[in-house]
């Protein structure tokens, strides 16, 4: 049937029930994040529809995943996760079946990287959280240089994402998460890979720090401004969004 086809392009190759597990749980999150810290998200229709996708955005608390993904649900995505996620059997399957790819952090894991490659060869879109850690204080930290390697063997659009509000939420060294709050999400213009490419490996990483940093205070000012609640300037700004992937 016709209407399959958008459904299971969400994300290629996969079986329908994984596709529906992602939105079963996505409308799930959605109650909760949106009701708790009135979520809204910017830029949702410069998201490329197919094709190999690198989400490149800062990190600032374990909510970070679901965030993306929550303005992200048409173009279902993975994700590293850090290996000792995995260690407990019940939450290792939950985080499989939302495509998380193990990573031992603070060292070179070739084995996460050929996987990250693998996924980006195949079509799918990949979320990185290139800072390696959550910011200690808000801001946007230097990227890792493992990112470039990404971007130059696998050649995707690469889409910055910036998430506001996750600090103030739930804090590295808390142990659990403030029951409200606001949360925003800004999804950037693509960038193409050959772009950063001519850049040089500094200078491009530098590049999608200061636009990823750039959009996150755009967040923190729209935020501390009100604009967040306006549901009517939300639609227009998301209808206002361009995608520069073919």
């Amino acid at each position: 049937m016709r209407w399959f086809a958008p459904f299971r392009a969400r994300q290629p190759g996969a079986g329908l029930w994984r596709i529906a597990w992602w939105h079963f749980l996505h409308a799930i999150s959605y109650a909760l994040v949106g009701t708790c810290y009135r979520y809204r998200a910017w830029g949702t229709r410069n998201i490329p529809g197919s094709g190999p996708l690198l989400l490149v955005s800062n990190h600032q608390s374990y909510l970070d995943p679901i965030l993306v993904g929550l303005g992200c649900h048409r173009r279902q995505f993975y994700a590293l996760a850090r290996s000792n996620l995995f260690n407990h059997a019940a939450f290792s399957w939950l985080i499989r079946s939302l495509n998380a790819i193990p990573v031992d952090r603070g060292e070179t894991d070739m084995a996460a990287m050929r996987r990250c490659l693998e996924v980006l060869r195949q079509g799918h879109a990949l979320l990185i959280f290139p800072e390696g850690t959550r910011t200690l204080d808000g801001t946007t930290h230097a990227f890792a240089t493992g990112t470039m390697l990404l971007i130059k063997r696998a050649r995707p659009w690469v889409l910055p994402v910036a998430i506001e509000g996750a600090y103030g939420a739930w804090p590295k060294g808390r142990a659990l998460p403030r029951p409200w709050g606001r949360i925003g999400v800004r999804y950037g213009a693509p960038i193409a890979a050959e772009a950063l490419i001519a850049m040089g490996p500094d200078a491009a990483l530098e590049h999608l720090r200061t636009v990823v940093e750039g959009m996150r205070r755009e967040l923190g000012r729209r935020m501390q401004g009100g604009v967040v609640g306006g549901g009517q300037r939300v639609a227009v700004e998301a209808q206002q969004g361009r995608c520069g992937a073919a």
